[in-house]
């Protein structure tokens, strides 16, 4: 029996050293990118809730200023300023208030929801006598850095006059 020992039949033979470094090297690399494209979509995905989450605080709001307006006159909302909270605290829409950014709340009304905390802060402008310019702005910080929504309307006075208790405009 003959035994041929050329230098082919050797590799031929099995796995060379480089083709194990290379099938290596290409597993490492797709373990990596799987791990990363995981990571990103998990933060697109909280910065994406966070998102919703601040623009449901600021129609909220915009809702509770509605409500203000409607039951105290739209003589109650302040004329101007760069930043207010409104003290929705009491069930009652007639005790609501605006209060002035102060204090610990100089950046906005600090509210919690899943661990983020948002700053909700509302900038009143007087467009004309019967009209208001309502900016609400929600920020927090969060993996990307400092991030915030925002959303204007206008609020007018629809119903002149002295308001009646239990009715948003006065009796005739």
């Amino acid at each position: 029996m003959r035994v041929n020992h050329n230098k082919f039949s050797i590799l031929l033979g099995g796995q060379s050293l480089i083709e194990v470094i290379v099938a290596t090297t290409l597993v490492v690399a797709l373990a990596v990118s799987l791990v990363t494209v995981s990571l990103v979509t998990q933060r697109t995905s909280r910065s994406a809730k966070n998102n919703t989450q601040a623009s449901k605080l600021i129609q909220q709001n915009l809702e509770q200023i509605r409500v203000y307006r409607d039951r105290k006159g739209f003589s109650a909302i302040p004329g101007s300023g760069i930043c207010f909270t409104l003290d929705t605290s009491n069930s009652d829409p007639s005790n609501w208030s605006f209060n002035t950014c102060s204090g610990p709340n100089a950046t906005g009304e600090p509210i919690t929801l899943e661990n983020v905390e948002f700053r909700r802060k509302i900038t009143l402008a007087s467009t004309t006598a019967n009209e208001r310019s309502i900016t609400v702005i929600v920020s927090w910080v969060d993996s990307g850095g400092n991030q915030s929504v925002s959303s204007q309307t206008f609020l007018t006075a629809w119903c002149l006059g002295v308001i009646v208790p239990g009715s948003p405009c006065p009796t005739p």
